[in-house]
């Protein structure tokens, strides 16, 4: 969007259109309403203009849609929220206004109800700053004046998919394809809005980062049964409803120049300066040298260098389910041959990449989203035990940690159950490791084991030291010491082999992007010197830290939020060669990326 250029240095104005409809002709709601004027107060304190329509009829709806979008100014922040019903139909979605009894076949749909693509693309021709766009009307419902058969086939399958035009977030309440759990959290609002409510005006909380917070609320709370969906193709760093009010505190460590400075590395433990900006690059460094508390012996320590424009070696494609596309690839790991397997979460299958090919082979899953043999819910680990010969996958929206000992996937063994599963690791001596996200914790198993033992955390969720909030990637090193990215803590955490608390070895200083900083950390890996790498996730960088520093360093990445060769979008996974090449899982680019080490 042209017009969000000339805002860098103001606020954009805020403008939201709010429906919520209760009183359906056929299939009345109860919480609607409420969801939609409750919104909209907290939309208000934080400065939004607001439209609220409530219990509308068709005509009243598309009036109300069409002047909204009429008064959308190019550079506005635009707020879409809808309440009610919705069907799919053709591969379109459609908001259903009250009178849904008039909607008597297929085709009226196109003329008795709110085509959502169609709407979505009328306000992004108007030039906004950013659109979120957000649709709680995933519940179960059929068209009243269709026969019950004819009712279903369009109907009861939830929303469809729906494609982010450039600069905007669409947000489900629950997965394409998929209908709402019919509970409320307070009696007043729908689950999904109920969390939303209480994320939705927190200060410097990065509307990405906030929608992770109410999938994750909402997906705890109904046991996964229903997992909200977001896909953005947003092009800013960071978009707030409300912007931080904390200032950098560093301030003459110029952070914003190091950023622009296309400092580059990688997974592994690197640091090295783009040939275009070597002058001004390490200016930089040596003013960030004198200002740190790095000592000198630690400067000395040999570190790899990556190059910083890197390949893509799986997916980039866009997102989508063909064999050459990855859709938000999640967890990875490299064998001896260089082939990437890949936990595909959103299309519900493992997927091998060989070295120089130009698509991938389906190794686990790739049957649909359900919990038979040869099926995956949103798998996002995948790791591999060399002494069973057999592949480990994290099976999360089954709650199971399941082993395939071929690749037909006809050999199948559920080994861990009803876990809130995530990262995995796997030791010398073939335990495993599991973070339990739900449980803020970290466990061990042992072949045949029915509890696992507690490694890390366990404590409930906060930030002491014998704490973890929101563990998600794991990595074990050869002294059985473990480190995790304890995400909504923002840092990275050691526990060694039986110790009752942790340590901080990345990040711990609350959420930022200075180089003593980590926001949301994803991937974490460490080299042959035990230099820790992780993935900066809301920064879209790997940074590298050697343990005991004040400070990290950008080994790749830093660049802006980007598609470039030389730029990432929250990244994720991370993981290294045998020529200790590093990749990183580009989560929101939709691919994998290597920079070879130099």
């Amino acid at each position: 969007m042209c017009a969000a250029a000339a805002l860098m240095s103001s606020e954009p104005r805020k403008v939201a259109l709010l429906v919520g409809n209760n009183n359906y002709n056929k299939s009345p709601l109860t919480n609607c309403v409420n969801d939609a004027t409750d919104l909209s107060i907290e939309l208000k304190k934080v400065g939004f203009s607001l439209t609220t329509q409530t219990n509308v009829n068709y005509e009243d709806m598309d009036r109300g849609i069409e002047n909204f979008t009429d008064d959308i100014r190019p550079g506005d922040f635009v707020l879409f929220f809808f309440a009610g019903h919705g069907v799919q139909w053709e591969e379109q979605n459609y908001l259903v206004p009250c009178d849904d009894d008039r909607i008597r076949n297929s085709t009226d749909l196109r003329y008795r109800a709110v085509n959502a693509q169609r709407a979505l693309q009328l306000m992004f021709d108007k030039d906004p700053f950013v659109i979120v766009y957000l649709l709680d009307c995933c519940r179960t419902y059929w068209l009243p004046s269709l026969t019950r058969s004819r009712a279903m086939e369009i109907s009861s399958r939830g929303m469809a998919p729906m494609s982010a035009t450039g600069g905007s977030l669409i947000a489900f309440a629950c997965a394409p394809g998929t209908t709402a759990v019919d509970v409320s959290s307070n009696g007043r609002n729908g689950l999904f809005t109920y969390h939303l409510l209480q994320h939705i005006t927190k200060p410097g909380e990065n509307i990405t980062m906030l929608m992770i917070d109410v999938t994750q609320a909402v997906a705890t709370e109904t046991n996964s049964k229903q997992i909200p969906y977001t896909t953005s193709s947003l092009r800013r760093r960071d978009v707030y409803l409300v912007a931080p009010t904390t200032q950098n505190p560093h301030p003459n460590l110029l952070v914003p120049k190091v950023a622009q400075f296309s400092f580059n590395s990688k997974m592994n433990n690197s640091y090295q300066l783009n040939h275009s900006t070597i002058s001004t690059a390490t200016i930089s460094k040596t003013s960030i040298s004198t200002q740190s508390s790095i000592k000198p012996q630690q400067i000395q320590i040999k570190k790899n260098k990556f190059q910083q424009f890197a390949i893509t070696v799986a997916g980039g494609n866009g997102e989508g389910q063909e064999l050459n596309q990855l859709h938000r690839p999640w967890g990875m790991f490299i064998d001896n041959d260089k082939s990437i397997y890949i936990a595909d979460p959103f299309n519900h299958r493992i997927i091998k990449w060989k070295l120089n090919s130009n698509t991938g082979q389906v190794v686990a899953g790739g049957n649909g989203q359900g919990n038979q043999n040869n099926q995956l819910n949103e798998p996002r680990g995948v790791i591999f035990d060399k002494k069973n010969n057999s592949f480990i996958i994290s099976d999360k929206g089954n709650k199971r940690v399941i082993r395939y000992f071929d690749q037909n996937q006809t050999n199948q063994q559920i080994i861990i159950s009803n876990i809130d599963c995530w990262g995995l690791a796997i030791d010398k001596n073939g335990f495993i490791y599991v973070s339990d996200l739900e449980n803020h914790e970290v466990r061990r198993w042992k072949q045949g084991d029915k509890q696992g033992e507690l490694v890390a955390g366990g404590n409930g969720h906060g930030n002491h030291l014998n704490q973890l909030y929101c563990p998600i990637y794991i990595f074990i090193d050869e002294d059985c010491s473990l480190y995790i990215s304890d995400t909504r803590n923002h840092r990275v955490m050691k526990w060694e082999k039986d110790a009752k608390e942790g340590i901080i070895v990345a990040g711990g200083n609350g959420k930022g992007n200075s180089l003593n900083q980590l926001s949301s950390p994803q991937g974490v890996i460490v080299d042959y010197l035990g230099q820790i790498y992780a993935a900066d996730f809301m920064n879209h960088r790997i940074m590298r830290w050697c343990e005991g520093d004040k400070e990290g360093e950008i080994v790749v990445g830093g660049n802006g939020h980007g598609i470039q060769s030389n730029q990432l979008s929250f990244p994720v996974a991370l993981s290294f060669d045998n020529e200790e090449n590093l990749y990183v899982a580009d989560y929101g680019n939709h691919r994998v990326q290597k920079y070879e080490k130099l």
